[in-house]
């Protein structure tokens, strides 16, 4: 496993490997972090919102899935929101990167064509969704086009990094055990697509929740031009793409 780990890390991790150093990090809340990444691996990059890099932790040989939150391809910089979560190789390297680090990634690569979409979005989300739902209300900067349901472990925290975001307008709604938080999320999914006629529902976050909510809402009258789904995690498992 070491020989593998050091095969990677070394030549065979110039070819398959983006690289850029770490020029920015910057506590947003006790479980958030802002990493900024810049080089001239990163210049000229086509980038696109809703787009994923795979970020490779050397020390495990493992990667991490993030949605850039920008990319300026003339500066050759990106910036990820690391959110904190457990204690998981992720999180690890969230709570220890600094200033200077080397960091090596895949990406970016298309994973929910935001772009495409006409018409009003409503999405759904936990914290592992802020990012991706920055670079949808950067697209749609009138608050009526888009709208934003989250369930999250602390409301009062992610609030506060939600408006940092520019999404204050976000409807929180904190996570109960067996899941009896819910209902109370279909009912504030309902009440956003009853506003957003025939809008696109985009559901992203803890599978559970997303298969919970989408038959949920197929049982009912909610009516949807589309949908687009990405789980980013599932109980259970580690490191979806």
């Amino acid at each position: 496993m070491a020989s593998g780990l050091a095969f990677i890390n070394g030549v065979l991790g110039r070819f398959l490997f983006r690289e850029g150093q770490v020029a920015r990090v910057r506590e947003v809340s006790a479980r958030f972090r802002l990493v900024e990444l810049v080089g001239e691996a990163l210049r000229d990059i086509e980038w696109s919102a809703g787009d994923k890099v795979q970020v490779y932790l050397p020390d495990v040989g493992l990667m991490r899935t993030y949605t850039p939150l920008m990319w300026d391809r003339q500066l050759g910089a990106t910036r990820f929101l690391v959110y904190l979560h457990g204690d998981g190789p992720g999180a690890r390297w969230g709570r220890t990167v600094k200033v200077g680090d080397r960091c090596r990634f895949f990406g970016p690569r298309g994973t929910l064509a935001l772009e495409s979409l006409s018409g009003p979005v409503v999405l759904f989300g936990d914290e592992t969704s802020f990012a991706v739902a920055h670079t949808l209300r950067a697209l749609r900067p009138d608050a009526r086009s888009a709208e934003f349901v989250f369930e999250v472990s602390s409301p009062q925290e992610s609030t506060a990094v939600l408006a940092e975001l520019g999404l204050g307008e976000a409807f929180v709604v904190a996570r109960r055990d067996s899941d009896a938080h819910l209902p109370e999320l279909e009912a504030r999914l309902r009440e956003a697509l009853g506003r957003q006629p025939r809008a696109h529902l985009v559901m992203t976050g803890r599978a559970q929740a997303i298969q919970s909510l989408r038959g949920r809402l197929r049982s009912g009258d909610a009516v949807v031009a589309g949908q687009k789904v990405k789980a980013y995690w599932s109980l259970g498992k580690a490191g979806l793409d």
